[in-house]
Protein backbone atom coordinates (compact mmCIF):
# COMPACT_ATOMS: atom_id res chain seq x y z
CA UNK A 1 0.00 0.00 0.00
CA UNK A 2 0.87 3.61 -1.05
CA UNK A 3 0.26 5.19 2.49
CA UNK A 4 -2.75 3.97 5.15
CA UNK A 5 -5.96 4.81 4.82
CA UNK A 6 -7.72 7.90 5.99
CA UNK A 7 -10.44 5.56 7.23
CA UNK A 8 -7.92 3.14 8.86
CA UNK A 9 -6.05 6.32 10.89
CA UNK A 10 -9.33 6.99 11.64
CA UNK A 11 -9.71 4.03 13.45
CA UNK A 12 -6.45 3.62 15.01
CA UNK A 13 -7.35 7.06 16.45
CA UNK A 14 -10.26 6.13 17.81
CA UNK A 15 -8.39 3.02 19.33
CA UNK A 16 -5.56 5.18 21.03
CA UNK A 17 -7.85 8.01 22.16
CA UNK A 18 -9.81 5.34 23.88
CA UNK A 19 -6.55 4.25 25.63
CA UNK A 20 -4.97 7.50 26.89
CA UNK A 21 -7.76 8.05 29.51
CA UNK A 22 -6.35 4.77 31.68
CA UNK A 23 -3.99 4.39 33.82
CA UNK A 24 -0.85 3.89 32.91
CA UNK A 25 1.33 3.92 36.06
CA UNK A 26 1.81 0.29 35.49
CA UNK A 27 4.33 0.96 33.01
CA UNK A 28 7.14 3.23 31.64
CA UNK A 29 7.34 4.83 27.74
CA UNK A 30 9.90 3.15 25.56
CA UNK A 31 11.92 0.76 27.84
CA UNK A 32 15.38 0.25 25.76
CA UNK A 33 14.07 -3.07 24.42
CA UNK A 34 11.33 -1.70 23.42
CA UNK A 35 12.97 0.93 21.30
CA UNK A 36 15.60 -1.45 19.65
CA UNK A 37 13.00 -3.82 18.55
CA UNK A 38 11.40 -0.82 16.99
CA UNK A 39 14.94 0.10 15.27
CA UNK A 40 15.16 -3.64 14.09
CA UNK A 41 11.60 -3.30 12.81
CA UNK A 42 12.46 -0.39 10.53
CA UNK A 43 15.00 -2.08 8.91
CA UNK A 44 13.10 -5.03 8.00
CA UNK A 45 11.68 -5.19 4.25
CA UNK A 46 8.18 -4.18 3.41
CA UNK A 47 7.60 -2.21 6.64
CA UNK A 48 6.24 1.15 5.67
CA UNK A 49 5.99 2.65 8.95
CA UNK A 50 6.90 2.02 12.59
CA UNK A 51 4.74 3.63 16.12
CA UNK A 52 6.55 3.50 19.64
CA UNK A 53 3.43 3.52 22.10
CA UNK A 54 0.55 3.74 19.79
CA UNK A 55 -1.84 1.00 19.76
CA UNK A 56 0.23 -1.30 21.56
CA UNK A 57 4.71 -1.27 22.26
CA UNK A 58 5.20 -1.21 19.21
CA UNK A 59 2.93 -0.93 16.10
CA UNK A 60 4.50 -1.99 12.40
CA UNK A 61 2.90 -1.48 9.31
CA UNK A 62 3.76 -3.35 6.35
CA UNK A 63 3.23 -2.42 2.92
CA UNK A 64 0.78 -5.47 1.78
CA UNK A 65 -1.49 -4.10 4.47
CA UNK A 66 -0.13 -6.32 7.36
CA UNK A 67 -0.59 -5.11 10.48
CA UNK A 68 1.46 -6.21 13.36
CA UNK A 69 0.93 -4.46 16.81
CA UNK A 70 3.71 -5.74 19.52
CA UNK A 71 4.11 -6.33 22.91
CA UNK A 72 7.77 -6.15 24.00
CA UNK A 73 8.82 -8.01 27.56
CA UNK A 74 12.02 -8.01 28.84
CA UNK A 75 12.07 -11.19 31.98
CA UNK A 76 15.44 -11.92 32.73
CA UNK A 77 15.26 -13.18 35.85
CA UNK A 78 10.94 -13.61 36.51
CA UNK A 79 7.93 -15.27 34.91
CA UNK A 80 5.40 -12.84 32.73
CA UNK A 81 2.01 -12.60 33.26
CA UNK A 82 1.04 -14.32 30.30
CA UNK A 83 -2.74 -14.10 31.20
CA UNK A 84 -2.34 -10.67 31.41
CA UNK A 85 -0.26 -10.35 27.99
CA UNK A 86 -2.91 -12.47 26.09
CA UNK A 87 -5.82 -10.47 27.17
CA UNK A 88 -4.34 -7.06 26.07
CA UNK A 89 -3.36 -8.60 22.79
CA UNK A 90 -6.94 -9.75 22.95
CA UNK A 91 -8.54 -6.49 23.44
CA UNK A 92 -6.51 -4.74 20.72
CA UNK A 93 -7.10 -7.35 18.35
CA UNK A 94 -10.96 -7.44 19.52
CA UNK A 95 -11.32 -3.50 19.09
CA UNK A 96 -9.88 -3.90 15.60
CA UNK A 97 -12.83 -6.20 14.27
CA UNK A 98 -15.38 -4.20 15.74
CA UNK A 99 -14.31 -1.67 14.26
CA UNK A 100 -14.13 -3.34 10.90
CA UNK A 101 -10.64 -2.62 10.18
CA UNK A 102 -9.49 -3.85 6.75
CA UNK A 103 -5.76 -4.30 8.22
CA UNK A 104 -4.77 -7.95 8.07
CA UNK A 105 -3.94 -8.33 12.07
CA UNK A 106 -0.77 -10.23 13.48
CA UNK A 107 -0.82 -9.50 17.67
CA UNK A 108 2.51 -9.94 18.64
CA UNK A 109 4.71 -11.06 21.67
CA UNK A 110 8.47 -10.23 21.54
CA UNK A 111 9.72 -11.44 25.07
CA UNK A 112 13.14 -12.21 26.13
CA UNK A 113 12.94 -14.87 28.75
CA UNK A 114 15.16 -18.20 29.34
CA UNK A 115 12.08 -20.50 29.78
CA UNK A 116 10.13 -20.83 26.25
CA UNK A 117 6.81 -19.22 26.43
CA UNK A 118 4.08 -20.29 23.68
CA UNK A 119 0.89 -18.41 22.69
CA UNK A 120 -2.26 -19.92 24.47
CA UNK A 121 -4.37 -22.69 23.71
CA UNK A 122 -8.09 -22.04 22.82
CA UNK A 123 -9.47 -23.29 26.53
CA UNK A 124 -6.48 -21.07 28.39
CA UNK A 125 -7.50 -17.86 26.15
CA UNK A 126 -11.30 -19.01 26.94
CA UNK A 127 -9.91 -19.01 30.86
CA UNK A 128 -8.76 -15.89 30.51
CA UNK A 129 -11.74 -14.06 29.22
CA UNK A 130 -13.25 -15.51 32.17
CA UNK A 131 -16.98 -15.81 31.07
CA UNK A 132 -17.11 -19.02 31.68
CA UNK A 133 -20.52 -20.55 30.49
CA UNK A 134 -21.19 -17.14 29.27
CA UNK A 135 -19.00 -16.83 26.58
CA UNK A 136 -20.87 -16.50 23.20
CA UNK A 137 -19.99 -18.31 20.14
CA UNK A 138 -20.10 -15.78 17.73
CA UNK A 139 -20.75 -11.86 17.76
CA UNK A 140 -22.10 -9.81 15.23
CA UNK A 141 -20.38 -6.39 15.40
CA UNK A 142 -22.60 -3.28 14.50
CA UNK A 143 -21.05 -0.99 11.62
CA UNK A 144 -17.99 1.37 12.32
CA UNK A 145 -19.98 4.34 13.80
CA UNK A 146 -22.16 2.49 16.09
CA UNK A 147 -19.33 0.12 17.40
CA UNK A 148 -16.96 3.46 17.87
CA UNK A 149 -20.03 4.90 19.98
CA UNK A 150 -20.71 1.80 21.79
CA UNK A 151 -16.63 1.75 23.16
CA UNK A 152 -16.85 5.51 24.00
CA UNK A 153 -20.04 4.54 26.10
CA UNK A 154 -19.62 1.57 27.65
CA UNK A 155 -15.58 0.75 27.82
CA UNK A 156 -13.68 4.07 27.22
CA UNK A 157 -15.34 5.66 30.20
CA UNK A 158 -13.09 3.22 32.13
CA UNK A 159 -10.62 4.37 33.66
CA UNK A 160 -8.31 1.55 34.45
CA UNK A 161 -7.19 -1.37 31.74
CA UNK A 162 -8.68 -4.33 33.31
CA UNK A 163 -12.47 -2.61 33.55
CA UNK A 164 -12.27 -1.78 29.86
CA UNK A 165 -11.23 -5.05 28.75
CA UNK A 166 -14.16 -6.75 30.95
CA UNK A 167 -16.77 -4.66 29.95
CA UNK A 168 -15.36 -4.83 25.99
CA UNK A 169 -14.76 -9.36 26.93
CA UNK A 170 -18.63 -9.29 28.61
CA UNK A 171 -20.32 -8.20 25.59
CA UNK A 172 -18.39 -8.84 22.76
CA UNK A 173 -15.68 -11.50 23.18
CA UNK A 174 -16.94 -14.94 21.45
CA UNK A 175 -15.16 -18.28 20.68
CA UNK A 176 -15.04 -17.56 16.98
CA UNK A 177 -12.95 -14.05 17.00
CA UNK A 178 -10.33 -16.23 20.11
CA UNK A 179 -9.97 -18.97 17.56
CA UNK A 180 -8.94 -15.87 15.04
CA UNK A 181 -7.21 -14.27 17.64
CA UNK A 182 -4.73 -17.79 18.35
CA UNK A 183 -4.02 -18.26 14.97
CA UNK A 184 -2.50 -14.55 13.73
CA UNK A 185 -1.02 -14.63 17.29
CA UNK A 186 2.69 -15.04 17.35
CA UNK A 187 5.26 -15.45 20.14
CA UNK A 188 9.07 -14.66 19.00
CA UNK A 189 11.80 -15.65 21.72
CA UNK A 190 14.69 -12.74 21.73
CA UNK A 191 18.02 -13.45 23.36
CA UNK A 192 19.16 -11.01 25.76
CA UNK A 193 19.70 -7.77 25.72
CA UNK A 194 23.22 -7.02 24.99
CA UNK A 195 23.30 -9.93 21.94
CA UNK A 196 19.99 -8.46 20.60
CA UNK A 197 21.86 -4.63 20.47
CA UNK A 198 24.79 -6.55 18.96
CA UNK A 199 22.17 -7.85 16.38
CA UNK A 200 21.04 -4.77 16.24
CA UNK A 201 24.56 -2.73 15.78
CA UNK A 202 25.26 -5.79 12.75
CA UNK A 203 22.09 -4.75 11.07
CA UNK A 204 22.53 -0.97 10.67
CA UNK A 205 26.18 -1.45 9.90
CA UNK A 206 24.58 -3.46 7.14
CA UNK A 207 22.00 -1.18 5.86
CA UNK A 208 24.20 2.13 6.00
CA UNK A 209 27.91 1.10 5.73
CA UNK A 210 30.86 2.68 6.78
CA UNK A 211 31.73 5.88 5.26
CA UNK A 212 35.92 6.63 5.50
CA UNK A 213 35.47 10.28 7.09
CA UNK A 214 33.82 8.37 10.14
CA UNK A 215 37.11 6.54 11.15
CA UNK A 216 37.00 2.93 12.56
CA UNK A 217 33.74 0.28 12.45
CA UNK A 218 33.14 0.18 16.07
CA UNK A 219 32.65 4.12 16.48
CA UNK A 220 30.72 3.85 13.08
CA UNK A 221 28.21 1.19 15.17
CA UNK A 222 28.00 2.96 18.19
CA UNK A 223 26.83 6.08 16.13
CA UNK A 224 24.15 4.34 14.15
CA UNK A 225 23.30 2.88 17.40
CA UNK A 226 23.06 6.76 18.59
CA UNK A 227 21.31 8.54 15.95
CA UNK A 228 18.40 5.67 15.49
CA UNK A 229 17.50 5.77 19.60
CA UNK A 230 17.70 9.47 19.46
CA UNK A 231 15.34 9.71 16.61
CA UNK A 232 12.80 7.17 18.37
CA UNK A 233 12.98 8.92 21.98
CA UNK A 234 12.21 12.38 20.38
CA UNK A 235 8.73 11.48 19.81
CA UNK A 236 8.66 10.73 23.62
CA UNK A 237 8.65 14.46 24.30
CA UNK A 238 5.47 15.20 22.72
CA UNK A 239 2.30 15.58 23.98
CA UNK A 240 -1.05 14.19 23.14
CA UNK A 241 0.40 13.56 19.31
CA UNK A 242 -1.57 12.29 16.75
CA UNK A 243 -0.64 9.10 14.77
CA UNK A 244 1.11 11.78 12.04
CA UNK A 245 3.65 12.59 14.95
CA UNK A 246 4.05 9.47 16.09
CA UNK A 247 4.35 7.01 13.32
CA UNK A 248 8.26 6.87 12.08
CA UNK A 249 8.53 6.16 8.66
CA UNK A 250 11.28 3.59 7.12
CA UNK A 251 11.83 6.02 4.19
CA UNK A 252 12.34 8.87 6.86
CA UNK A 253 14.70 7.03 9.01
CA UNK A 254 16.87 6.01 6.46
CA UNK A 255 16.83 9.50 4.94
CA UNK A 256 17.81 10.89 8.12
CA UNK A 257 20.48 8.18 9.16
CA UNK A 258 22.13 8.62 5.38
CA UNK A 259 22.36 12.28 5.33
CA UNK A 260 23.20 12.96 9.19
CA UNK A 261 26.19 10.39 8.23
CA UNK A 262 27.32 11.17 4.90
CA UNK A 263 27.70 14.91 5.78
CA UNK A 264 29.29 14.76 9.20
CA UNK A 265 27.75 17.24 11.80
CA UNK A 266 27.39 18.11 15.30
CA UNK A 267 24.45 15.67 15.31
CA UNK A 268 27.06 12.90 14.58
CA UNK A 269 28.97 13.76 18.07
CA UNK A 270 25.47 13.71 19.47
CA UNK A 271 24.53 10.30 17.80
CA UNK A 272 27.99 8.67 19.46
CA UNK A 273 27.19 9.65 22.67
CA UNK A 274 23.44 8.59 22.56
CA UNK A 275 25.07 5.25 21.61
CA UNK A 276 27.40 4.85 24.12
CA UNK A 277 24.95 5.10 26.98
CA UNK A 278 22.74 3.36 25.41
CA UNK A 279 25.28 0.36 25.16
CA UNK A 280 26.38 1.17 29.34
CA UNK A 281 22.43 1.05 30.02
CA UNK A 282 22.06 -2.38 28.38
CA UNK A 283 24.79 -3.96 30.29
CA UNK A 284 23.92 -2.53 33.62
CA UNK A 285 20.25 -4.48 33.26
CA UNK A 286 22.09 -7.28 31.46
CA UNK A 287 24.70 -7.86 34.30
CA UNK A 288 22.27 -7.06 37.87
CA UNK A 289 19.41 -7.89 39.33
CA UNK A 290 16.91 -4.88 39.92
CA UNK A 291 13.87 -4.71 41.34
CA UNK A 292 10.61 -3.17 38.99
CA UNK A 293 11.28 0.15 40.94
CA UNK A 294 15.53 0.56 40.20
CA UNK A 295 14.91 -0.75 36.82
CA UNK A 296 11.90 2.08 36.44
CA UNK A 297 14.49 4.59 38.07
CA UNK A 298 17.38 3.85 35.85
CA UNK A 299 15.26 3.95 32.51
CA UNK A 300 13.46 7.39 33.19
CA UNK A 301 17.26 8.50 34.66
CA UNK A 302 18.69 7.32 30.62
CA UNK A 303 15.56 8.65 29.01
CA UNK A 304 16.32 12.12 30.72
CA UNK A 305 20.31 11.06 29.79
CA UNK A 306 19.77 11.21 26.42
CA UNK A 307 18.31 14.69 26.42
CA UNK A 308 21.01 16.15 28.37
CA UNK A 309 23.65 14.75 25.87
CA UNK A 310 21.46 16.57 23.14
CA UNK A 311 21.77 19.68 24.27
CA UNK A 312 25.25 19.72 25.42
CA UNK A 313 26.72 17.63 22.79
CA UNK A 314 25.03 19.40 19.91
CA UNK A 315 27.35 22.79 20.16
CA UNK A 316 31.21 23.04 20.17
CA UNK A 317 31.10 24.72 23.56
CA UNK A 318 29.38 21.56 24.88
CA UNK A 319 31.19 18.71 24.09
CA UNK A 320 34.51 20.61 25.00
CA UNK A 321 32.94 21.40 28.27
CA UNK A 322 32.72 17.41 28.28
CA UNK A 323 36.38 16.98 27.46
CA UNK A 324 37.91 19.21 29.78
CA UNK A 325 35.85 17.12 32.32
CA UNK A 326 36.98 14.21 31.29
CA UNK A 327 39.92 13.85 29.29
CA UNK A 328 43.63 12.76 30.80
CA UNK A 329 45.30 14.82 28.68
CA UNK A 330 47.69 17.96 29.43
CA UNK A 331 45.84 21.28 29.17
CA UNK A 332 47.17 21.94 25.94
CA UNK A 333 45.70 19.32 24.16
CA UNK A 334 42.12 20.10 25.58
CA UNK A 335 42.62 23.68 25.11
CA UNK A 336 42.69 23.12 21.17
CA UNK A 337 39.71 21.12 20.89
CA UNK A 338 37.57 24.07 19.72
CA UNK A 339 39.52 24.96 16.62
CA UNK A 340 39.77 21.23 15.22
CA UNK A 341 38.27 19.66 12.25
CA UNK A 342 34.87 17.59 12.65
CA UNK A 343 36.59 14.51 12.12
CA UNK A 344 39.25 15.30 14.71
CA UNK A 345 36.83 16.23 17.39
CA UNK A 346 35.36 13.06 16.91
CA UNK A 347 38.46 11.03 17.69
CA UNK A 348 38.76 13.14 20.56
CA UNK A 349 35.41 12.02 22.11
CA UNK A 350 36.03 8.66 21.07
CA UNK A 351 39.24 8.92 22.62
CA UNK A 352 37.49 10.16 26.04
CA UNK A 353 34.43 6.77 26.02
CA UNK A 354 36.23 5.27 28.79
CA UNK A 355 35.94 7.84 30.98
CA UNK A 356 32.54 8.91 29.96
CA UNK A 357 30.90 5.55 30.66
CA UNK A 358 32.87 5.87 34.31
CA UNK A 359 31.31 9.49 34.60
CA UNK A 360 27.91 8.35 33.54
CA UNK A 361 28.35 5.36 35.46
CA UNK A 362 28.96 7.42 38.92
CA UNK A 363 26.07 9.63 38.20
CA UNK A 364 23.35 7.51 37.92
CA UNK A 365 24.18 5.60 40.56
CA UNK A 366 24.30 8.94 42.77
CA UNK A 367 21.24 10.04 41.00
CA UNK A 368 19.68 6.07 42.04
CA UNK A 369 20.71 6.38 45.49
CA UNK A 370 19.23 9.94 46.04
CA UNK A 371 15.84 8.28 44.66
CA UNK A 372 15.76 5.75 46.73
CA UNK A 373 16.20 7.63 49.67
CA UNK A 374 13.52 9.97 48.61
CA UNK A 375 11.02 8.07 46.92
CA UNK A 376 9.92 4.61 48.66
CA UNK A 377 7.28 3.60 45.87
CA UNK A 378 5.91 4.59 42.55
CA UNK A 379 3.03 6.70 43.47
CA UNK A 380 6.01 9.41 44.92
CA UNK A 381 7.60 9.56 41.13
CA UNK A 382 5.70 12.34 39.62
CA UNK A 383 5.86 14.49 43.04
CA UNK A 384 9.76 14.15 42.38
CA UNK A 385 10.09 14.16 38.83
CA UNK A 386 13.14 16.40 38.55
CA UNK A 387 15.55 14.26 40.65
CA UNK A 388 15.56 11.96 37.49
CA UNK A 389 16.80 14.50 35.66
CA UNK A 390 20.68 14.92 35.26
CA UNK A 391 20.28 18.69 34.59
CA UNK A 392 18.62 19.04 38.43
CA UNK A 393 22.22 18.83 39.68
CA UNK A 394 24.19 20.19 37.24
CA UNK A 395 25.42 23.99 37.48
CA UNK A 396 25.14 25.51 34.10
CA UNK A 397 26.61 28.87 35.24
CA UNK A 398 30.07 27.13 34.88
CA UNK A 399 31.17 26.90 31.36
CA UNK A 400 34.19 25.23 31.23
CA UNK A 401 33.82 21.74 32.80
CA UNK A 402 30.73 19.56 34.01
CA UNK A 403 29.74 21.20 37.40
CA UNK A 404 27.42 19.52 39.86
CA UNK A 405 25.69 21.08 42.49
CA UNK A 406 24.09 17.82 44.31
CA UNK A 407 21.33 19.70 46.59
CA UNK A 408 21.69 17.07 49.55
CA UNK A 409 25.45 17.88 49.41
CA UNK A 410 25.77 20.52 52.21
CA UNK A 411 29.32 21.46 51.82
CA UNK A 412 30.52 21.29 48.07
CA UNK A 413 28.95 23.38 46.04
CA UNK A 414 30.86 22.80 42.92
CA UNK A 415 31.57 19.32 42.33
CA UNK A 416 33.19 17.59 39.82
CA UNK A 417 33.55 13.79 38.54
CA UNK A 418 36.59 13.31 37.07
CA UNK A 419 37.73 10.22 35.06
CA UNK A 420 39.99 7.35 36.79
CA UNK A 421 43.28 7.27 36.92
CA UNK A 422 45.77 4.69 37.73
CA UNK A 423 49.02 2.65 36.50
CA UNK A 424 52.11 3.25 35.53
CA UNK A 425 51.78 7.12 34.70
CA UNK A 426 49.52 7.69 38.05
CA UNK A 427 50.96 10.94 39.13
CA UNK A 428 51.32 12.71 36.10
CA UNK A 429 47.25 11.91 35.12
CA UNK A 430 46.95 13.47 38.47
CA UNK A 431 48.90 16.62 38.06
CA UNK A 432 47.54 16.82 34.36
CA UNK A 433 43.90 16.47 35.25
CA UNK A 434 44.29 19.02 38.48
CA UNK A 435 46.02 21.59 36.36
CA UNK A 436 43.39 21.77 34.19
CA UNK A 437 40.81 22.57 36.94
CA UNK A 438 42.75 25.18 38.12
CA UNK A 439 42.68 27.27 35.38
CA UNK A 440 38.73 27.32 35.20
CA UNK A 441 36.81 30.05 37.22
CA UNK A 442 34.94 28.24 39.48
CA UNK A 443 37.34 25.84 40.53
CA UNK A 444 35.76 22.37 41.93
CA UNK A 445 35.53 22.30 45.88
CA UNK A 446 35.32 18.55 45.52
CA UNK A 447 36.86 15.89 42.99
CA UNK A 448 35.38 12.53 42.81
CA UNK A 449 38.21 10.41 41.86
CA UNK A 450 38.13 6.55 41.07
CA UNK A 451 41.32 5.27 42.39
CA UNK A 452 42.25 3.84 46.13
CA UNK A 453 45.61 5.40 45.39
CA UNK A 454 44.38 8.59 45.19
CA UNK A 455 45.27 10.33 48.90
CA UNK A 456 41.28 11.50 49.70
CA UNK A 457 40.35 14.16 52.16
CA UNK A 458 41.65 18.08 52.15
CA UNK A 459 44.28 18.48 49.05
CA UNK A 460 45.47 22.01 47.57
CA UNK A 461 45.68 22.78 43.70
CA UNK A 462 49.57 22.56 43.72
CA UNK A 463 48.94 19.07 44.63
CA UNK A 464 51.70 18.81 47.27
CA UNK A 465 51.11 15.99 49.32
CA UNK A 466 53.04 18.10 52.73
CA UNK A 467 50.00 20.41 52.51
CA UNK A 468 47.50 17.37 53.06
CA UNK A 469 46.20 17.38 56.87
CA UNK A 470 45.13 15.14 58.99
CA UNK A 471 41.27 13.87 59.04
CA UNK A 472 40.20 16.84 57.29
CA UNK A 473 36.56 17.57 56.55
CA UNK A 474 34.88 19.36 53.79
CA UNK A 475 34.24 22.64 56.36
CA UNK A 476 38.26 22.63 56.26
CA UNK A 477 38.35 23.89 52.85
CA UNK A 478 40.21 27.46 51.63
CA UNK A 479 40.52 29.49 48.85
CA UNK A 480 42.48 27.19 46.76
CA UNK A 481 41.82 23.80 48.35
CA UNK A 482 39.55 20.59 46.97
CA UNK A 483 38.44 17.76 48.89
CA UNK A 484 39.27 14.45 47.20
CA UNK A 485 36.12 11.66 47.10
CA UNK A 486 37.87 8.26 46.06
CA UNK A 487 34.09 7.34 45.31
CA UNK A 488 34.58 3.75 47.04
CA UNK A 489 31.57 3.93 48.60
CA UNK A 490 29.82 3.83 45.71
CA UNK A 491 29.31 0.76 43.57
CA UNK A 492 29.09 0.25 39.91
CA UNK A 493 30.63 -3.04 39.11
CA UNK A 494 28.55 -6.02 37.87
CA UNK A 495 26.32 -7.04 40.68
CA UNK A 496 26.48 -3.33 42.24
CA UNK A 497 23.48 -1.62 41.11
CA UNK A 498 20.90 -2.78 43.39
CA UNK A 499 22.65 -2.05 46.50
CA UNK A 500 21.57 1.51 47.60
CA UNK A 501 24.17 3.94 49.18
CA UNK A 502 23.15 6.39 51.68
CA UNK A 503 24.80 9.20 50.01
CA UNK A 504 24.67 11.34 53.20
CA UNK A 505 26.63 9.71 55.15
CA UNK A 506 29.28 9.09 52.60
CA UNK A 507 30.03 11.25 49.63
CA UNK A 508 27.78 13.89 50.95
CA UNK A 509 29.22 14.15 54.42
CA UNK A 510 31.56 16.47 56.07
CA UNK A 511 33.98 13.74 56.33
CA UNK A 512 35.61 10.31 54.43
CA UNK A 513 34.46 7.62 56.11
CA UNK A 514 37.57 5.64 55.57
CA UNK A 515 39.28 8.70 57.13
CA UNK A 516 36.74 7.82 59.99
CA UNK A 517 38.03 3.95 60.44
Amino acid sequence: MSGLSKKEIEKLTIMYDGDKSRDASSKIRGFLFQDYVAIMSLLKDHVEYVCSEFIEDIDVFYEDEIFEFIQVKYYPNTSPDKKEISTDLYYQYLRMKMLHSDLKLHPSLYIHRYHTVVAPTLEEMKQYVGLGGKLKASVKYSDAADSEMWLRNNVYVKSKKEDQKKALFEEMASEESIKEFISNMNVTHQVDIKTYKDNLMAELEKMFPCSVASGDASRWKTLLLGLSISYIQNRYDLVNPTFEELKISKREFNQYIEQTTQIETEQSVVGYLIGVVSEEYGEIINHNILTDLQLEYLYRIFQNTVKWIRTIGKTTEGQYKLINTLSKDDINMVSDFESLSLKDKMIRIAEIKDSFISFIDYLWKIMIDVCQDKIVDKDKIEANIQLFDPCYYINESVREYVCFNFPDDRYANYCVILPSVGGGNFRREIRRIVKRMIEVSHRPEKCMFENSKIIHGKNYYDYSTADVIENPTVADLEKDCFYIECMDCIGIDDDEWSIAEQCGNCIFADKCVKEGA
